[in-house]
């Protein structure tokens, strides 16, 4: 087997390269983003795409060679029994990756098979009685050390197998499938996506990657559920209410913050009222009571759910309500327990679960469970500038079925927010116009 890195721009060159270098036979087994360049360690350098692929040299076999490992068997002839016996016994592939790798059909394991029947060859020898003295440390090292190569390849070749042998699929899918999977997209969605594109992409334009890529973007975008008008009032007679809930740090004050300036540079004559039940920490009152002064709004604190009663029939004439929330931990029942207890009576509400983009998918999950005790009406995605990976917000997307409804990137009031739209997060993920977000962190 013939394994090589390559380095591109994109997945697409990558996939180019491969198969001029290696043949369409050729089998990707990892990407990665890396840092190449001039100055110390490439620390000024770019991020380039590493794309590691290997081919199988089965198809044409070269001279026949002594192998290195029968080599290596026949150098240790008298070896201690027991010590190599050992050594193998440590490093030896599981069970299940062996059958895995007889069971899979694709040439990547044909030379992995030669190579690990050397191995039980050797293992033969070994338990035949072969000796010799016991000063032979580099060997024994030089053998824990291909054994372990050959272990990681398996593994790989295992884990991606599923993924990449996809004879069926075109080649400019599987570069589009290795993008999302990249990006963060969940392995199973980018797979059922892939596969519908192939479906229904007109056979005579599945060679156009531009063409594929944009269908594939327009599939995407109808997953995706968008709430463009959040503020917009139901009725002409009472207030339109907002309330911003999630984990502590998300950014809920700073984003409350913005939306209000936003709506009132965009119609100064709006009647906003922000209202605060965040008692626990002091600073965060400090901190809304500020921005309200700045916008010229009211600002009101709430202990308890009578003086929020009391709060909201004072603010009925108000265009808009605004309500910050005090962050809380998924996992404290207590702190939960208390936020139903405001919001239980108010089912005109609008709650927006407030994330960051820089969580992990599966913590992602575990807060939207949590905090779906309350009634989610939609979501909010903060520090988008923090991060260079979006595919928790499509697999959040896709999962929970939640409308979007606002995007920040910085801590910039009122400038770093933006109302969420299908073709901004589709070019977050596919990057179609080179654009990232700006902002700062």
């Amino acid at each position: 087997m013939q394994v090589k890195k390559y380095f591109a721009q994109d997945m697409q060159e990558a996939v180019r390269m491969i198969k001029e270098d290696l043949g369409s036979r050729a089998v990707i087994l990892s990407t990665r983003k890396v840092r190449k360049g001039t100055g110390a360690f490439g620390l000024f350098g770019k991020y380039v795409l590493e794309v590691t692929a290997a081919q199988d040299e089965g198809a044409v076999k070269p001279a026949p060679k002594p192998s290195r490992l029968n080599n290596l068997a026949k150098a240790q002839a008298e070896a201690p029994v027991d010590e190599y016996r050992q050594e193998i016994s440590n490093n030896a592939p599981d069970a299940p990756r062996r059958q895995a790798l007889n069971s899979a059909p694709f040439a990547g394991y044909s030379g992995l098979a030669e190579d690990i029947g050397e191995l039980k060859d050797l293992v033969a020898d070994l338990r035949q009685g072969v000796r010799r003295e016991r000063n032979d440390e580099a060997n024994v090292a030089h053998l824990r050390y291909e054994l372990h190569e050959l272990k990681q390849m398996v593994g790989q070749l295992v884990s991606k197998s599923g993924e990449l042998r996809k004879e069926d699929l075109h080649e400019n899918l599987i570069a589009l499938y290795q993008q999302l999977c990249f990006n963060g997209i969940e392995e199973k969605f980018a797979r059922k996506l892939a596969e519908e594109v192939q479906k229904k992409v007109p056979k005579e334009e599945i060679e156009n990657y531009s063409y594929v890529k944009i269908y594939l973007a327009r599939m995407f975008m109808q997953v995706l559920k968008v709430d463009h008008k959040p503020t917009q009032k139901a009725s002409k007679f009472s207030p339109k209410v907002l309330t911003f809930l999630g984990p502590t740090g998300v950014g809920k004050t700073t984003t409350l913050a913005k939306i209000a300036s936003a709506e009132k540079m965009k119609n100064p004559k709006i009647k906003i009222g922000l209202l605060t039940i965040d008692t626990y920490r002091i600073a965060a009152v400090a901190q809304l009571q500020e921005y309200a002064r700045i916008i010229k709004v009211p600002c009101k604190v709430v202990a308890d759910p009578a003086q929020m009663e009391a709060t909201l029939a004072e603010f009925r004439d108000m265009d808009l309500i605004l309500i910050d929330t005090a962050g809380r931990s998924q996992r404290d029942e207590m702190q939960m327990s208390e936020l139903r207890e405001f919001l239980k009576s108010y089912d005109e509400f609008k709650n927006l679960l407030v994330l960051s983009a820089t969580t992990k998918d599966s913590d992602l999950i575990e807060i939207t469970k949590r905090f779906s005790t309350v009634p989610i009406s939609g979501v909010i995605f903060t520090k988008l500038d923090e991060s260079t990976n979006y595919g928790a917000i499509f697999n959040h997307a896709i999962r929970f079925k939640l409308p979007l409804t606002y995007l920040t990137t910085g801590q910039n009031v009122p400038d770093d927010i933006e109302g969420a739209s299908r073709e901004r997060l589709i070019d977050l993920l596919l990057n179609i116009s080179g654009d990232v977000p700006s902002g700062q962190a």
